[in-house]
């Protein structure tokens, strides 16, 4: 049985001020390692936005974080599925960085800017699942992080294979085991020296959103660890 690799957890360097990577070489990279879909999961925190942006309208700071997404789609060419998702930090209500998968652009815009969500982590749950979206905590064990409420999360990234934190996945797992939450896994791609490493195995190509989302529930997936 063939099997297909997704990676729920990457960044690039033309909007994640953390990442090295362009789209260029992710594409390269993913290819060669087997995958067939990357969601792209691009930092809306803080640090995100260059000053001018900041200063502006949320209008903009999204033109600038969806033409990211659609130059990754032209780059990757029909080589590699690119889904559009996002890793969340709020302004100020805690360190926790929270993927959301399922994102597309026109909800973005209408979302507003969700880093000043009045209501933070709460709100935040409850918009993008009224959306049909899904809404996991990144490494939710790292200094810093805070736990969040198990039910305003559906599940949290169990697996982060990031070479250069300390993530303690196994505390990870160990919580979603204990609360039900469903685990991920990401290799939290920065860097061009980066080796794909995470992600998830199905038994078919996600290709979609809504693929990805009725995966993650249905928790038809291996991870990749």
């Amino acid at each position: 049985m063939s099997e297909y690799k997704t990676e729920l957890h990457c960044h690039s360097v033309h909007v994640s001020t953390c990442a090295h990577a362009t789209h260029e070489e992710i594409v390269e990279k993913y290819v060669a390692a087997g995958y067939t879909t990357v969601v792209s999961t691009e930092h809306i925190n803080p640090w995100t936005f260059p000053r001018e942006l900041e200063e502006g309208t949320w209008k903009a700071r999204c033109d600038y974080f969806c033409d990211a997404y659609e130059h990754f789609r032209r780059v990757a060419d029909g080589r590699l599925h690119v889904l559009l998702g996002a890793e969340i930090r709020f302004m100020r209500e805690n360190n926790s960085d929270y993927l959301v998968y399922g994102l597309s652009p026109e909800f973005l815009y209408e979302l507003g800017d969700p880093r000043q969500m009045r209501g933070g982590i709460d709100a935040l749950s409850r918009t993008v699942r009224e959306h049909g979206c899904m809404i996991f905590q990144a490494h939710p064990f790292r200094p810093t992080m805070m736990v969040t409420d198990p039910r305003l999360l559906d599940g949290i990234e169990v697996a982060n294979m990031s070479p250069w934190h300390e993530s303690h996945n196994d505390i990870a797992a160990a919580w979603a085991a204990a609360t039900g939450l469903r685990g991920i896994s990401g290799t939290d791609f920065h860097d061009p020296e980066h080796e794909p490493r995470g992600g998830i195995i199905t038994s078919a190509p996600i290709t979609s959103n809504k693929e990805l989302i009725s995966v993650l529930r249905s928790g038809e997936y291996e991870l990749i660890e």
